[in-house]
């Protein structure tokens, strides 16, 4: 019983919180949408040089990465060193 309106999946709602975690304005947020859709939130990262987004915001989004590469290696390690990583 859906109606017209689009059902998001994970990936949408990941991206979406990402980009009001990260106040992205509309074009970037439309870059970034766009390539995390085409390479995934890993490759997202990996690519950050490529980006075409404003230097304040692609700040934050280095800075977010380098909180989740942090989060990742505190949980590997109490996992007894399991990396998720690249």
């Amino acid at each position: 019983m859906y109606s017209d309106l689009t059902v998001k999946t994970e990936q949408d709602k990941v991206i979406e919180l990402m980009c009001q975690i990260l106040e992205l304005n509309e074009n970037s947020e439309q870059v970034v949408t766009q390539v995390v859709k085409e390479k995934g939130v890993k490759g997202f990262f990996n690519t950050l040089e490529d980006l075409d987004i404003d230097g304040d915001e692609l700040e934050r989004v280095v800075a977010l990465k380098l909180v989740i590469e942090t989060k990742e290696q505190a949980i590997a390690a109490m996992e007894g060193g399991r990396s998720y990583a690249n």
